[in-house]
């Protein structure tokens, strides 16, 4: 499987084989962005957020350059009526263009419209770390006390462990008691536990892209003791850490409150549905926020401010930049 932490920098929406235009189906408008207007036929045309005014535009090559259209000079220029396909299609491109940052005519809606699923994929340790947790939430709840460990070093042990995976099957038989389910429909139990590991398998996979801002705010918090009696640069890198403070603060909030509200196995499994939606919830917030960090995450990658020099100075400048363009009046959390 393809790493969380490259999909969630890299997702778009993947191109629908064979659909293009007025060409397609009807019914394919259902489950994919089939526009009849000819302006959405152009060679390479497609929709993103500009950085500038982060309004939804639909880009479009002209010679050596790109234009940038407005919805609302599209709807107007190209006489697309309020009530017509291609408004609605618009109107959910707004929308898609929270969990993918690029969308092109023939494009299929991301899945978080259609169904409330990922379009996204995380990577298998993502959700074998899932289920290690719910597997130690099924064997603590046996005796009591139920236990939330998310180091994945301490999970695989434990998962390992013979005597573990015994007390599971035990447990699975304990659960279908307590729901009042017959032995014969304990599997019941089992494939609803499964489908939980699959949805929090998201919030591991975003929880280890979230640890690269962490790191960025470990590099900011070392260059302000490294610059620290150069004036003008140590009262930029203080600024920087204010800026990212309420930022980073709102994720940690998202995982405190995943982690308390599945951290009763039981509760999950009576409140199956609440439960899968609040997950997808908070997953959708987090991945929409985390977009917002993609290139300063990967500026980042490999890099350490170890001394003042023209790498690190570089470094720091855009970082400012990203900061203050995104977080400088704060920003209402992009969830839905």
């Amino acid at each position: 499987m393809e790493s969380a932490s490259n999909e969630a920098k890299q997702a778009t929406v993947p191109d629908a084989a064979g659909a293009s235009g007025a060409d397609s189906a009807q019914g394919d408008r259902s489950t994919h962005f089939i526009f009849t207007n000819k302006v959405f036929q152009v060679p390479e045309g497609f929709f993103n957020i500009a950085k500038d005014t982060q309004e939804p535009v639909f880009n479009v090559h002209l010679g050596e350059v790109w234009g940038k259209i407005p919805f609302k000079t599209l709807r107007e220029s190209f006489e697309i009526g309020d009530k017509s396909d291609d408004a609605r299609l618009l109107t959910i491109v707004e929308k898609g263009l929270k969990f993918v940052k690029e969308i092109r005519p023939g494009d299929s809606i991301p899945r978080e419209i259609l169904d409330g699923t990922a379009s996204w994929r995380v990577d298998e340790k993502h959700l074998n770390i899932a289920k290690g947790r719910l597997i130690v939430q099924l064997v603590s709840w046996m005796t009591g006390q139920e236990n939330t460990i998310t180091d994945r070093f301490q999970l695989e042990q434990i998962v390992d462990d013979p005597a573990t995976k015994a007390r599971t099957q035990e447990a699975f038989r304990e659960l279908a008691k307590k729901m009042g389910l017959p032995e014969e429909r304990r599997q019941e139990v089992v494939d609803k536990v499964d489908k939980l590991a699959r949805e929090l398998s998201y919030i591991e996979a975003l929880r280890e892209r979230f640890g690269f801002v962490q790191r960025i705010m470990g590099q900011l918090n070392r260059a302000a003791k490294l610059f620290r009696n150069d004036r003008e640069l140590a009262a930029d890198v203080s600024r920087m850490v204010s800026l990212a403070k309420q930022p980073v603060a709102a994720f940690d909030d998202i995982f405190d409150q995943v982690d308390g509200q599945t951290s009763e196995i039981m509760a999950m499994l009576k409140t199956y549905d609440a439960t899968v939606a609040f997950i997808r919830r908070m997953r959708d917030d987090l991945h929409t926020n985390l977009m917002i960090w993609d290139e300063t995450i990967e500026m980042w990658q490999g890099q350490e401010v170890d001394k003042k020099n023209d790498n690190s100075e570089v470094l720091l400048k855009r970082t400012y930049q990203f900061l203050a363009q995104n977080f400088l009046i704060s920003k209402v959390w992009r969830g839905r």
